[in-house]
């Protein structure tokens, strides 16, 4: 039972609560909340309802995780670096050229695979080379031999190399453009290296080489005519200084110009065939006074008349001057 004070107490307390709440237009369902005892079901609902929020986001969370890392893991930095030495590269050359590859790749991971190729405009590969590695350095004169510029067209091209390390990471170390021009004079073989050049000293011809030599090339290897003409001579060629041509073929191409084919192993064409810029004519040997399988190839300035069947002394005449055949105009524009 409540005393009288404690009901007058009670009273101005309901009082107090009644203005306030109609003073913010909000009137309390229970005005002796304060002094009733919460049900005991409502504490654990609420409790229920505060863990399943946290609930909801513990399973979102799992199935953002893998997507995040997956994301990272797909991004990852490419720490390959590339260094380039003393690479030589071609930027223009002429159908039939040939160009030594030069150079070294050093990088900072081991690699593991170098691939080398010469794309057309149409981004077709022309030549691609794969070549295994095992070290930090790579060697670009490994795959010279295998690159064959003189088998391209005329048109534009691009010298492309690429490293991959031993993590999978790839980079581009070298693309370069260049082009191959037509030329209206043939190299006369397909690939090799000069040797001796034109007045290179040697122990014939009065100690000077009138020619140029074009090594690298192996027996048998087809010798082509530079350019369109006709056989003019076609036999071994014998000489009392010692400085036998052996096998020799010449080509009189019109305007007092003759071409010459030496120490060929075997000859092709007769005395009076017509032949076109390209056709074989010969095949490279190490006849006549020769260390080894080679080409000797001469051009020569004469009269503007055949040379009259295989006579030899022709050769050997004042008359005609040998000429340096890699003059611009000439062969020139293979070096």
């Amino acid at each position: 039972m409540l005393t009288l004070f404690e009901k007058s107490k009670s009273i101005k307390k309901v009082a107090l609560v009644t203005v306030m709440s109609l003073a913010i237009g909000t009137m309390p369902t229970n005005l002796f909340a304060a002094e009733s005892t919460p049900a005991p079901s409502s504490t654990p609902a609420v409790e229920a309802d505060s863990t399943a929020t946290p609930a909801i986001e513990q399973t979102a969370s799992p199935v953002a995780t893998p997507e995040a890392t997956a994301d990272a893991d797909s991004k990852k930095k490419n720490t390959l670096v590339i260094k380039k030495k003393k690479c030589k590269y071609p930027k223009s050359i002429y159908e039939g050229q040939s160009f030594s590859l030069s150079g070294t790749l050093k990088s900072n991971h081991k690699l593991k695979k170098i691939v080398t190729s010469i794309v057309n405009e149409d981004g077709e590969n022309q030549i691609k080379v794969k070549s295994k590695a095992n070290s930090k350095k790579f060697d670009i004169k490994t795959v010279d031999s295998d690159i064959k510029f003189g088998t391209l067209e005329s048109g534009t091209y691009k010298y492309k190399v690429k490293a991959t390390d031993k993590y999978g990471y790839s980079k581009t170390a070298i693309s370069k453009k260049f082009v191959v021009k037509e030329s209206n004079w043939l190299w006369p073989v397909d690939g090799g290296v000069l040797g001796c050049k034109f007045h290179c000293h040697c122990s014939v011809h009065n100690g000077k080489h009138y020619g140029i030599d074009i090594r690298g090339v192996k027996k048998g290897t087809k010798i082509f005519a530079v350019n369109d003409g006709e056989v003019v001579y076609s036999q071994y060629h014998s000489s009392s200084s010692g400085g036998s041509f052996g096998n020799l073929v010449i080509l009189y191409h019109g305007n007092g110009i003759y071409s010459f084919y030496a120490h060929c192993n075997r000859l092709k064409r007769q005395i009076g065939d017509k032949v076109e810029k390209g056709d074989v004519i010969a095949t490279v040997g190490s006849t006549g006074f020769s260390t080894g399988n080679h080409l000797h190839f001469e051009l020569r300035k004469g009269p503007k008349k055949l040379l009259d069947g295989n006579d030899v002394s022709y050769l050997d005449k004042t008359t005609y001057k040998q000429f340096n055949p890699l003059k611009k105009k000439y062969l020139g524009c293979y070096q």
